[in-house]
């Protein structure tokens, strides 16, 4: 009886030290949940795109500038005068459905365009003489977009008064600005191709923040170098508050209604 009991009690051992083995193997050839854990925490999510296809950005003075910009065919593109209805873009936009909408000039406190201003061939206001707002941007009866310092020779189908001029012959100017402060920038200009290209300047993290004006000239050619993009002249328009870009890429919104506005369809 003795015999029998040891047996039956070796038999136990063997049976659990196999099963010991067997649990032990499978154990092994998994990793430990709480690994599991750590490695879906650690996980990178996919990398998804910073700018847009259209849009860069520059660091200028260790400050990420954004900019973006549109190129539109001067055939498509219309200038309207907004003092009287001072609507907003989101209203203009979609009344006019505009593709790229971008502000014009700039306008006095009276509601006045200042300098020159025509829209569809009609001159609501006339050149005057500025020091900032030195140059003039137009589209003729041959659909020809013109920056230039001076003002046209007869009346344009489009046509405003801005400034400063920013580049003229492929050459960024050099400008000296009184109280200039970081704010969002819009600018014109032409391409070699005879497009009109417009460009919005804004820190990404406060749209109504941008370089200085001063800055600007100098900007631009290096978006020239970084993009290929050939502008031969280009205008600063209003900006800050009183600016709007809205593109297939990019949606910037004013503070308070601009006085004009362009709209390509």
């Amino acid at each position: 009886m003795g015999k029998m009991k040891k047996w039956i009690i070796l038999i136990i051992l063997i049976l659990l030290t196999i099963a010991g083995f067997f649990y032990w193997k499978k154990s092994a050839s998994q990793p430990p949940a709480s690994n599991n854990k750590v490695l879906s925490a650690n996980k990178a999510p996919s990398p998804s795109p910073s700018v847009w296809p259209q849009s860069i950005v520059i660091n200028i003075n260790n400050v990420p500038i954004h900019i973006s910009w549109a190129q539109v065919d001067p055939r498509d593109i219309e200038l309207y005068d907004n003092l009287k209805e001072q609507k907003l873009s989101e209203e203009i936009k979609a009344n006019r459905s505009c593709n790229v909408l971008v502000n014009g000039g700039f306008y006095s406190k009276e509601n006045i365009h200042l300098g020159l201003f025509v829209s569809n061939f009609e001159t609501l206001s006339k050149t005057s003489q500025s020091a900032t707002r030195n140059g003039f941007l137009w589209i003729d009866t041959n659909d020809t977009v013109v920056v230039s310092s001076q003002a046209p020779n007869v009346a344009p189908r489009l046509g405003l008064q801005s400034g400063p001029l920013l580049m003229l012959n492929n050459q960024p100017l050099t400008l000296a600005i009184n109280n200039d402060e970081p704010e969002r920038r819009i600018v014109a200009g032409v391409i070699a191709d005879n497009k009109l290209i417009f460009l919005v300047f804004y820190r990404e993290q406060a749209d109504f923040e941008g370089p200085l004006l001063q800055s600007l000239p100098e900007i631009i050619n290096l978006f020239k170098k970084q993009t290929g993009l050939k502008i031969v002249n280009a205008i600063n328009l209003d900006g800050g508050i009183h600016s709007v870009f809205a593109s297939s890429y990019d949606r910037l919104v004013e503070l308070e209604y601009v006085g004009s506005y362009f709209c390509a369809k």
